[in-house]
């Protein structure tokens, strides 16, 4: 249920930003500000609890985005989490948002994730690749796992494309078991 509640907010999120301005300045903000949240316990005990009246809480707000420099689009959005009592769901609101602006924008995301460090030729040539098969724009992160044995693991959303030693040696074994 809280995974629906942060898309509609998300979504709702991006319809205006679409219509009025920048997604990725937004973006920045919404992470900005949630990394102010993340920081201590105590200004996410502020908006969570019941014991600080609603006004109190906004005026908390309203300080925290001044000396930001926060958008009048992110302020309003902010207010309104405030508001619906939904802080506690902000880092859900925020990759549904990023979800949602990189699907208007054409923008995949693929994690790699490799044994070792891939070349900057590797990571080109798989980024040429990826585009081929999404018809998208792309952008990458690589991470290191180092329980690979070698080859690639990339994931696209919930699709996995399996280019590790395991998996072809498990793509193998099916052939020869025949599975």
């Amino acid at each position: 249920m809280p995974i629906a509640v942060a898309s509609r907010y998300a979504r709702a999120l991006a319809d205006v930003v679409g219509s009025r301005g920048d997604y990725r300045a937004v973006e920045r903000e919404l992470a900005d500000f949630a990394a102010a949240y993340q920081a201590g316990p105590g200004l996410r005990e502020v908006f969570e609890t019941p014991a600080v009246s609603l006004d109190g809480k906004i005026k908390v707000l309203d300080a925290i985005l001044a000396r930001m420099g926060a958008s009048r689009i992110t302020s309003n959005f902010l207010r309104v989490l405030v508001s619906h009592f939904r802080m506690p769901l902000l880092d859900e609101i925020r990759e549904a948002f990023a979800r949602i602006v990189n699907d208007r924008m054409g923008i995949v995301e693929v994690n790699v994730y490799s044994a070792s460090a891939l070349s900057e030729e590797a990571r080109q040539t798989l980024r040429s690749q990826f585009q081929q098969v999404t018809q998208k724009q792309v952008e990458m992160d690589f991470h290191l796992r180092e329980n690979l044995l070698g080859g690639i693991l990339a994931q696209i959303r919930s699709t996995v494309y399996d280019g590790t030693v395991r998996g072809q040696l498990d793509r193998i074994r099916e052939k020869l078991t025949g599975r």
